[in-house]
Parts: C-alpha cells; structure tokens; sequence
C-alpha cells in the first residue's frame, strides 16, 4: 500500500515510458517518508471510450488515484498531491501544449476495517 491507479484516455499526443513514470511517481511517494518503495503498487489503464466535456477531439484527461489507508489529515494528502501532479505533468508535455488536458490527482482512503490482503512468499 499505496495503490496507484494512473488512467489516461487513448487519444494523448505523447506516448511515455510507462513503466519509467510509474518508476518516478514511487520515488516520489517513497521520498515523503511515508511508504516503503516494496509496499507500493501501480498500474496503467488506458481508456478507449470516453469523454471529456463536450468530446472534442481534443480533450484528454490523465488522473491518478493514489489510494491510502484510512486515517491520513487532509494536509498529509494534499502534499501528496501537490507532490505528484508535476510528475504527471511533466510526462505529457506535448498533449498539454496541444490539447485540453485536464491532469488530476486524488488521495483516496481504503477502509481499513475491510481491507484485506494476502501475500505470497514464493
């Protein structure tokens, strides 16, 4: 934990590295001093059917939901967003140049009570 669920919609001008974004948005989580790099999870999902606004061709959206532990202040989450958006920003300098690109970033709590998790020990 966290889990980072970073979706983006398919008609971006710029393709990154995925696996290097996501690479950076950890060292970015790991250098707030409050996760261990090995408890971090992320994944991508692109979007094919969408719409932003009016569906103009030219919106698109990239948002991150970064999902914590119930119990964290609303100034420890927005730090973590205020740390993070540039990342997201940074990595699609062209659709932002060229697009409406709408980049967002929320923190987001899991219910401590429910949640669950088994990990295998190979």
């Amino acid at each position: 934990m966290p889990h980072c669920i970073l979706e983006a919609s398919d008609n971006l001008l710029d393709e990154p590295d995925w696996p290097d974004l996501l690479a950076e948005l950890h060292h970015t989580l790991v250098a707030t001093g409050l996760f261990a790099e090995a408890d971090i999870k992320s994944r991508v999902i692109r979007h094919g059917i969408f719409r932003v606004a009016d569906g103009a061709p030219d919106r698109a959206f990239v948002t991150l939901d970064v999902q914590v532990m119930d119990g964290r202040s609303d100034a420890v989450k927005a730090a973590l967003s205020d740390a993070l958006l540039p990342v997201l920003v940074r990595a699609f300098p062209r659709s932002a140049e060229g697009m409406r690109l709408n980049v967002t970033v929320q923190i987001s709590d899991l219910h401590r009570p429910s949640y669950r998790r088994h990990q295998s020990q190979p």
